[in-house]
Formats: C-alpha cells, sequence, structure tokens
C-alpha cells in the first residue's frame, strides 16, 4: 500500500501553498495597495477641487441671474422712457403742423397784433413827444 496522506496533512500542505503564494505575492499587493492609497487620496483632492469650482460656478450663476433681471427691468424702464418721449414728440409734431396749417391759411393772432401795433403806437408817441422835467 502507498503512502497516503492523511486529511490533516493535505490541509497542512494546502495552507503552506496559500502561505507560499501569499508570500509570493504580498509585496505585489502591498504595492498595489498603496497605489490605491495614493490614488484614492489624489481622487479625494480632485474631489474637492470639482466641489469647490461647482460652487463658484453656482455663485457666478446665481449673480448673472440677478444681473439678468436688473437689466430686464433697466430694459423696461428704457422702453417706458421711450416710450414717453415717442407721445411727446407726437404732440410737439401735432402742435408744429397746427401751427403750420394756421400760418399758411392766414390766421393770425388779432390780440397779439393789436397788442403789439398798440406798443410801436406809444413808442412813437414817446419818442415824438417833448421830455418833461421833473
Amino acid at each position: 500500500m502507498g503512502h497516503a496522506k492523511s486529511p490533516v496533512d493535505e490541509l497542512v500542505d494546502g495552507i503552506d501553498a496559500i502561505g507560499t503564494i501569499l508570500d509570493e505575492n504580498l509585496p505585489q499587493l502591498k504595492s498595489r495597495l498603496d497605489d490605491l492609497t495614493t490614488r484614492q487620496a489624489d481622487f479625494a483632492l480632485k474631489l474637492n477641487e470639482f466641489h469647490a469650482t461647482s460652487k463658484r460656478l453656482d455663485d457666478e450663476y446665481t449673480g448673472m441671474q440677478k444681473t439678468l433681471a436688473t437689466i430686464d427691468i433697466r430694459v423696461e424702464e428704457i422702453l417706458a422712457a421711450i416710450g414717453a418721449v415717442s407721445r411727446r414728440l407726437d404732440q410737439l409734431q401735432k402742435t408744429v403742423i397746427e401751427l403750420t396749417l394756421q400760418t399758411e391759411r392766414g390766421g393770425h393772432d388779432s390780440e397779439l397784433a393789436d397788442t403789439v401795433k398798440g406798443l410801436e403806437d406809444r413808442l412813437r408817441r414817446l419818442e415824438g413827444s417833448p421830455r418833461q422835467t421833473g
């Protein structure tokens, strides 16, 4: 009969084989774990930088929204002012047209003409009259 190993011997041999595999691969496993630790630290740093950048972008976006709202309000104010100026110009244009038409028709203001004539007459009288000493 051949020399058969007992189950305990086979178990010990298996554990020795696992130990040998671990001993051979332990430096490589340690190197990979160190590499993963370094990568994790880099990743955490980059994630923090990304978070800070994201926060700045959010703040800038909020600022831009406020600026756009202010611009919208200013544009509405400008449009209202332009509308008011346009209405005033329309009124002025109507007045100028009415005065032009009145002048073309010969419609003079008789009261104004009478007042001017009266002032001219008084001026002539004053210029022609002798001075009175007081």
